[in-house]
């Protein structure tokens, strides 16, 4: 007959012998609810910093851009500093811009960090009425760069013609300063309009992160 030590180690090695691996038959249902409030609060904090959440009623309706990548080749270079305007690099004599401040003293260095000012001059003429077509201060037409631009936007249809782009219109690539008048914008925005450009491209510098 065995002795008892030797019966307790053979029924240990049978029991190695015939182990097998740990399998899980049921459900924790306190680790998924842990898992659902994980997922909910994710989905909550996506969607409240979504454009999604824009009200979208039916007397509103967002306008939709038609520019896609780069402006072309012949779009026109408009630049407006705040003492001239150029056109493709020539500078339109006679012409002043309007100062955004009072007192030019005023206005911050161009090496200054931009500042969110208020312009004086957004409540004004914009261009002085010696400038417009009407020769009032209400009007928004520039004579002179109305002028100005309309050879380039021959030679920029013409190019746009050869290229099979007759019926896409004309570009223009637009630099304003960034103390710029709201009204001075206009009036050139409305000019340019006036001279048949259909597409305006404005370029801007990326603040840093």
């Amino acid at each position: 007959m065995a002795s008892m030590a030797k019966y307790k180690a053979e029924l240990r090695r049978m029991k190695r012998r015939n182990a097998v691996a740990h399998e899980v038959n049921f459900l924790n249902i306190t680790a998924m609810m842990d898992m659902m409030t994980i997922i909910l609060v994710f989905l909550l904090k996506s969607l409240s910093a979504s454009s999604a959440n824009l009200p979208q009623t039916s007397d509103l309706s967002l306008p939709t851009s038609i520019l896609q990548g780069e402006p072309s080749e012949s779009a026109l270079q408009i630049v407006v500093s705040r003492d001239r305007i150029l056109i493709n690099g020539n500078e339109l004599k006679g012409v002043e811009v309007p100062g955004c401040f009072n007192n030019p003293a005023d206005a911050p260095k161009p090496h200054e960090p931009y500042k969110l000012a208020f312009c004086p001059g957004d409540s004004r003429g914009g261009f002085a009425p010696k400038f417009k077509a009407r020769g009032t201060a209400t009007d928004l037409e520039i004579s002179a760069l109305l002028n100005a631009v309309e050879t380039p936007v021959r030679v920029a249809e013409e190019i746009a013609k050869n290229k099979g782009k007759g019926a896409q219109g004309v570009e223009a690539m637009i630099l304003f300063d960034r103390y710029t008048s709201y009204r001075v914008m206009t009036e050139v925005m409305f000019t340019l309009g006036q001279a048949k450009i259909a597409k305006f491209h404005f370029l801007a510098m990326q603040a840093s992160k």
